[in-house]
């Protein structure tokens, strides 16, 4: 069990091509802040392969098929359906 996994069954549960969401939004969903990095380095929000990481947090939008886009001066991130 990962504490993104709020985040992992929202975005499986969405049917729009996309959801946009504030970083406050997230924290409210998974129950605390989110980490530092998230709010300083885009590299967090990477969209990578969920069979080859170890970061949980990629997992969550990764597995029911999003791509992160994150804006960090805003404080929000869009979540793409892939393909």
């Amino acid at each position: 069990m990962s504490i993104y996994d709020p985040l992992r069954d929202k975005l499986a549960a969405n049917t729009s091509a996309s959801l946009k969401m504030t970083f406050a939004e997230i924290e409210m969903l998974i129950g605390r802040s989110l980490p530092k990095s998230a709010y300083e380095y885009d590299a967090w929000w990477a969209n990578e392969d969920p069979d080859d990481t170890n970061h949980s947090h990629s997992r969550a939008w990764t597995v029911p098929g999003y791509r992160a886009e994150p804006n960090r001066l805003q404080r929000t991130v869009t979540f793409r359906r892939r393909g």
